[in-house]
């Protein structure tokens, strides 16, 4: 359970650093393209989190695809692995999808969060 915990703060953390790193690019990326109003720039946060959003559930749905491959599960049984040891790895795969979607919200959050702030404070 403490581990759980952990990793969970842990992949908060890394979503709110990484949120405020590509707020900060998209803000410069924004002044220098010549955007002077809090709109252009909250719409340019608010876009850029909901692809982020968007990336991390396709990249989920795409381990799920690529897990319910049969020919992949097929391939894998031929393998010199045991069978708990392939219940490891598909269990290592299933949470590194989990984790892409946990961060990936989180960035996509911090940044629209970063959207509505910039147009509550400057517009």
């Amino acid at each position: 359970m403490k581990d759980t915990l952990f990793h969970i703060l842990r992949v908060i953390a890394a979503g709110l650093v990484a949120g405020l790193a590509i707020g900060v690019v998209v803000g410069l990326f924004g002044w220098v393209s010549g955007w002077r109003s809090a709109l252009e720039f909250s719409n340019g946060l608010f876009v850029a989190g909901s692809a982020i959003i968007i990336f991390g559930m396709l990249s989920a749905w795409g381990g799920f695809t690529s897990r319910g491959n049969f020919a992949l599960t097929y391939t894998q049984t031929a393998s010199d692995m045991s069978l708990a040891e392939r219940a490891k790895w598909t269990a290592i795969e299933v949470m590194r999808g989990y984790n892409v979607v946990g961060t990936g919200t989180v960035v996509g959050l911090v940044l629209i969060g970063l959207s509505v702030l910039a147009y509550t404070l400057f517009g």
